[in-house]
């Protein structure tokens, strides 16, 4: 008995070090490779940020512009001039008419932190969710854009690189920031 705790105890020691201590060590993507894109706790992240996107799809066909404020970062110029209204409903049935056909098992991706998601899907067309998050961590929607990946140049896309993503060092990860209104 005495033996099998000599090793059991080291074994728990750094099974503890490793599993919870992964983002402080850096070893994020090193379980994301072994485990699969999205790790079992982001999953719920994810889900979060999925039903703030169909719910602000849901507000965008009902031409909703207080639910489209509730659930968004920022509102675009066109739909914060009331002369504009006919523009901003435009602009709201676009955004409906190409993101409705986007499904959650495509976005097999995920980065996130306490101020920002990207979820993003496979290439070779590869669309990207952007969220930020309000001061009690819900998410709210920031942008969708899409990407043709070059197959030749890794993270064409989306930075996968956690030293490259906050270049400026501010916090916003620079492909979030770009999104921002100025």
């Amino acid at each position: 008995m005495k033996k099998q705790l000599g090793v059991l105890i080291p074994l728990l020691a750094v099974s503890v070090v490793v599993f919870l201590g992964y983002k402080g060590f850096g070893w994020e993507n090193s379980f994301q490779t072994v485990f699969g894109s999205s790790l079992p706790w982001q999953e719920e992240s994810k889900r979060e940020a999925w039903t703030t996107f169909q719910n602000y799809l849901e507000f965008a066909r009902t031409h909703n512009l207080s639910g489209i404020r509730s659930l968004s970062h920022q509102i675009s110029a066109t739909c914060s001039d009331q002369s504009r209204e006919e523009e901003c409903f435009a602009l709201m049935d676009s955004v409906h008419a190409f993101a409705s056909q986007l499904e959650f098992g495509e976005f097999k991706h995920i980065q996130m932190d306490e101020r920002q998601i990207i979820m993003f899907t496979d290439g070779p067309t590869v669309a990207i969710l952007y969220f930020t998050r309000d001061n009690n961590g819900a998410p709210k929607v920031l942008g969708l854009r899409f990407c043709l990946e070059d197959e030749a140049v890794l993270d064409s896309c989306v930075e996968t690189d956690p030293a490259k993503r906050d270049r400026d060092g501010n916090g916003w990860w620079d492909s979030v920031e770009s999104l921002f209104y100025h």
